[in-house]
């Protein structure tokens, strides 16, 4: 696979657009389509369409402030506050701290008795 190749197939990961990846790549749409149907293009597609963790937060940060740019629809509530809680445990706000603490007691074990 060319660069180019690589370009259209990371603009077309990016949006699932083919006719706007092929015009950012420099490729006619015709062309577009025949890489599609490229064994090596459609692994390469494949392989690389997985969400990347900054893409997580990222999306989960949009959702929790409210912002959907794929939807027409208004975020709920609900929804928000579970980006929020998501969002919280990937990065451990909620865990309590485990400060750890002085403790003066003393343990004795065995049978012997302590003379004083």
């Amino acid at each position: 696979m060319n660069e180019k190749q690589k370009l259209f197939c990371k603009y077309y990961i990016e949006n699932k657009n083919v006719e706007m990846a092929a015009k950012n790549a420099g490729y006619t749409l015709k062309t577009a389509l025949k890489l599609l149907k490229n064994e090596k293009i459609k692994n390469y597609i494949e392989s690389n369409n997985i969400a990347k963790s900054n893409e997580v937060i990222e999306c989960l940060t949009r959702i929790m402030r409210g912002y959907d740019e794929n939807s027409s629809k208004d975020i709920s509530v609900k929804e928000k506050l579970k980006a929020a809680e998501l969002l919280g445990k990937m990065y451990a706000i909620f865990s309590p701290k485990q400060e750890k603490e002085n403790d003066d007691t003393v343990y004795i074990l065995g049978d012997d008795f302590i003379k004083e």
